[in-house]
């Protein structure tokens, strides 16, 4: 069972101006050029809290966690950040544009009482890394805080959530702000007790899938336990028994979710021509011939490939270096679902990031255990195409 609340959110004072100098986008897809941009773009800019800067007199007790969790009490303390009277559900949109169409994704942010991901209702899609993990339990240690949304899909085919918090969006918004992206932000507050009850009902039986955010989510489940020891009177309604969330729906119109390349690095027993023979097993493979001089035109194209054979099929694009391009397509999905557990819902199995993960990374380069020294998530797929891969 889902169990949603309404919690007492934290927000930007409106009266601060230059609000869209405020915004960060999650915390592990910006780079360290990124995080200079966003610390000199504004006193108040949200990096400080998620992703601080590290200096090499840093130690137990003067670290990038422990300022975070200082600026979020001084921030708090002067009013640069204010805490509601009483406990609500979010609305929040994002409006943008992605080629040469608009769209405008919708959901709500509340909480979800913690449980094991894949034991009841909410179900990952990625493996997780110790690193990662590390270090958001050590901004969770520092600051007692959700500094961000997990990010998570479910299914409102009848449209019963939705209709509640459209309602709400007929309001003026609390913000509406455009970011440095031209990305539209709105948000309002559902805060009437009936409007509240309907979505926490509706949301008990729905599974969950988290679309980002998994190493979030294992971090908080071990703060959890970590806090749970120490109490002796443990309830559940502690507020560590609880983590904010994004809830948009699958079926919205508006929801793109745009992809984070993989890149594998330090394959010592990396052969390319044995990996292509290999991929035959799982995957129509096409070929594009380039130059140099081509490959630019030839990636976009690859790209424009991809969307339109992943209207149909499950299809991944692969750059070997030195300009070599392919277009994978799923032969048999029946296939890549026997080699992941049975016990898995179909929707998680057919899910693209647990196709590649278990078709390629898992039963063709062996890696199922594969750590960060394999292997990196990168947004841009001209970055991707620079990295050294060897």
């Amino acid at each position: 069972m889902v169990k949603l609340f309404p919690f007492k959110g934290i927000l930007y004072n409106q009266k601060i101006k230059k609000a869209a100098k405020l915004f960060t986008p999650p915390y592990d897809v910006i780079s360290p050029e990124e995080q200079d941009t966003f610390y000199n773009s504004h006193d108040f800019n949200f990096i400080r809290l998620i992703l601080g800067k590290e200096f090499s007199a840093d130690g137990k007790y003067n670290n990038k966690y422990i300022r975070a969790a200082a600026f979020l009490d001084g921030w708090l303390r002067h009013g640069i950040l204010l805490q509601d009277n009483k406990p609500a559900i979010y609305v929040y949109e994002q409006s943008f544009k992605h080629g040469k169409k608009k769209y405008s994704r919708v959901g709500f942010i509340a909480l979800l009482r913690l449980e094991d991901m894949g034991r009841g209702r909410v179900y990952p899609h990625e493996q997780t890394f110790p690193k990662a993990k590390i270090d958001r339990l050590e901004l969770m240690r520092a600051t007692s805080a959700n500094l961000e949304n997990i990010f998570t899909l479910y299914s409102d085919e009848k449209g019963k959530t939705t209709k509640v918090f459209k309602k709400f969006m007929r309001r003026k918004p609390l913000f509406d702000v455009t970011d440095k992206d031209k990305v539209r932000h709105r948000l309002w507050r559902i805060d009437r007790k009936p409007s509240l009850t309907k979505i926490i009902k509706e949301m008990r039986d729905k599974a969950v899938f988290i679309a980002d955010g998994h190493h979030r989510y294992e971090a908080a489940m071990r703060f959890k336990v970590e806090l749970k020891t120490k109490n002796t009177k443990f309830s559940e309604e502690e507020a560590y028994n609880h983590l904010m969330m994004f809830f948009t729906p699958i079926e919205d119109k508006g929801l793109l979710v745009l992809p984070i390349h993989r890149v594998l690095k330090n394959l010592s027993f990396f052969e390319p021509q044995k990996f292509l023979r290999d991929l035959e097993r799982f995957y129509n493979i096409k070929a594009y011939k380039t130059t140099k001089k081509t490959a630019k035109n030839v990636r976009n194209k690859l790209i424009r490939d991809m969307e339109k054979a992943g209207l149909e099929h499950h299809a991944f694009g692969l750059y070997l270096g030195n300009h070599q391009f392919f277009l994978l397509t799923l032969k048999d999905e029946k296939m890549a679902e026997e080699l992941m557990d049975e016990e898995k819902p179909k929707a998680w199995k057919r899910l693209d990031t647990n196709i590649l993960r278990y078709t390629i990374f898992d039963a063709i380069l062996g890696l199922s255990q594969q750590t960060e020294d394999h292997l990196l998530f990168v947004k841009d797929d001209e970055k991707a195409n620079r990295i050294d891969h060897a």
